[in-house]
């Protein structure tokens, strides 16, 4: 991780020789032009600016923030994007103190989980016996929703999350079907894992990024705890996370969010920025040479600067015509990278199960993704839950697009007859269908870590590359905030 300290050291020999007198500046140049106004490109902006050269961040959206959203609704703030900030996350921790925002505990404590499969719900303590299980050995005690996961964690052989990046490892660039085939897994078994893997799907995604994710993950959760191992490790019946650790480790649960919702943190950040942040401004073309760039948006505007950072996802960054000569393998990187989905349906409602005696949270291998219930801590007759599409099921969506909101409701009472009329939306977001982002997340395809994922953070003459997607060992908000210091490190470096 990188050392504020050496920034400064870097920082501060370099500012005298490359902050240009703003005499000299005409009304639309600066000394670092920033595309994204996310939580990297602000951080950037931020630094930069604190070591006296003049930043403009061009955000194309007519707010700051990135996959930072939180949508109002009529039960209160809404977080749609980024939401949890482990104790690990020291960046964001930091600048949240900064802000003077209030961290609150996370209360999205899921309760138990079922599974529906193929028109049949499973109890998953007798799923070993269970005439649908065609599964083998070992594999016939994984619960089917859960076995994407236990294989991947499996076959993990990282000590540190570094190692996706090491080449001894480059054998395995593959995918999570490869994976299972080399050893000798049933059809059922890899049948079942291409339900609901974490990634794109079974086949799109590369095993080294699952793993990466898992192991910073492990970091995450590891991270002031007691060394209680029950504790480290609770939750594993649950997918995707793991449960909330209430005890307080140096003021901090495992997961808080930001009250008033998380999208509070890039708007501070933004305003400390001033009018150095442009709304609308939706870059279309970048010329580049060795020693400057210009940037144009597609409103005519025009913005010269010595350095440029792209903080975008590349899922944008690839509609920007760039001309600058060889890029190394940034191009190929910003052409074929893959980008994950997710679509979220957020739902207050009547507890239904406690009338039809199914396991409140579950999961399905129908369209309907997974349910997920959240315990009520609040009090009231209502409870929050979220139906939940990753994967497959978020791709499906995202092609049925219009219309989407309802369809889930409708497939809910289909499974949940007692969910009729006890069901209220109160927002949703499919950020596949955003236009301005195109996916919740970036992937590595197999094969990608190997031809660009150790090289493509190089920079392209002028132009730098922060985001998430540009991630090295952190991963969540953490991930966008190391991105745009490490960027800003990068120029000040080279100023």
């Amino acid at each position: 991780m990188f050392d504020r300290r050496k920034f400064l050291t870097y920082a501060t020999a370099a500012a005298g020789v490359a902050a240009i007198p703003k005499s000299a500046f005409a009304a639309d140049t600066a000394d670092v032009i920033i595309i994204g106004a996310g939580l990297s490109g602000l951080n950037a902006a931020m630094l930069l600016k604190e070591q006296g050269m003049r930043p403009i961040v061009l955000e194309a959206n007519s707010i700051v923030g990135g996959r930072v959203r939180t949508h109002e609704s009529v039960d209160g703030p809404v977080d749609v994007g980024a939401s949890q900030i482990g104790r690990s996350y020291a960046r964001v921790l930091d600048m949240v103190q900064k802000m003077n925002l209030k961290l609150i505990p996370e209360d999205r404590d899921l309760l138990p989980f079922g599974a529906h499969y193929q028109g049949a719900w499973i109890d998953n303590a007798k799923w070993a016996d269970n005439p649908l299980n065609k599964t083998v050995g070992e594999e016939r005690s994984i619960p089917p929703m859960l076995m994407a996961q236990r294989l991947v964690s499996k076959y993990n052989p990282f000590q540190d999350v570094t190692d996706w990046l090491d080449p001894k490892y480059a054998s395995l660039d593959i995918s999570l079907r490869q994976l299972l085939q080399s050893h000798g897994h049933s059809e059922q078994a890899i049948k079942l894992a291409s339900l609901w893997p974490s990634g794109i799907d079974i086949d799109s995604t590369s095993v080294l990024r699952m793993w990466q994710e898992e192991t910073r993950g492990a970091v995450d959760v590891s991270f002031g705890a007691t060394g209680n191992t029950e504790e480290q490790h609770a939750g594993r019946e649950q997918p995707f996370g793991e449960i909330h650790q209430r005890k307080l480790v140096n003021g901090l649960t495992s997961t808080s969010n930001i009250e008033g919702g998380c999208h509070r943190l890039p708007a501070a950040m933004a305003a400390t920025l001033g009018d150095s942040v442009r709304l609308n401004k939706r870059v279309g073309r970048i010329e580049m040479s060795d020693k400057s760039g210009t940037v144009h948006c597609t409103d005519g505007t025009s913005y010269k600067a010595r350095f440029i950072i792209s903080a975008i996802p590349f899922t944008m960054l690839r509609q920007v015509k760039i001309e600058g000569g060889n890029g190394g393998t940034s191009p190929d990187a910003i052409a074929h990278m893959p980008y994950a989905n997710t679509a979220r349906l957020y739902l207050s409602v009547d507890p239904f199960w406690q009338e039809d005696g199914l396991p409140a949270s579950f999961q399905t291998d129908g369209p309907l993704g997974m349910f997920w219930a959240i315990q009520n801590h609040q009090g009231g007759p209502t409870n929050r839950a979220m139906i939940v599409l990753t994967g497959p099921s978020a791709r499906n969506i995202s092609a049925k697009g219009k219309g989407s909101e309802q369809f889930l409701i409708d497939e809910l009472a289909r499974l949940r007859p007692a969910s009729v009329g006890k069901v209220k939306i109160k927002t949703y977001k499919d950020w596949a269908l955003d236009p301005l982002q195109m996916g919740c997340g970036f992937s590595f395809a197999p094969g990608q870590v190997n031809s660009f994922g150790r090289s493509m953070l190089e920079p392209w003459k002028i132009m730098h590359f922060a985001g998430e997607h540009t991630r090295r060992i952190d991963f969540g908000m953490e991930s966008a905030m190391e991105s745009g210091e490490r960027a800003a490190i990068e120029i000040m470096a080279r100023a």
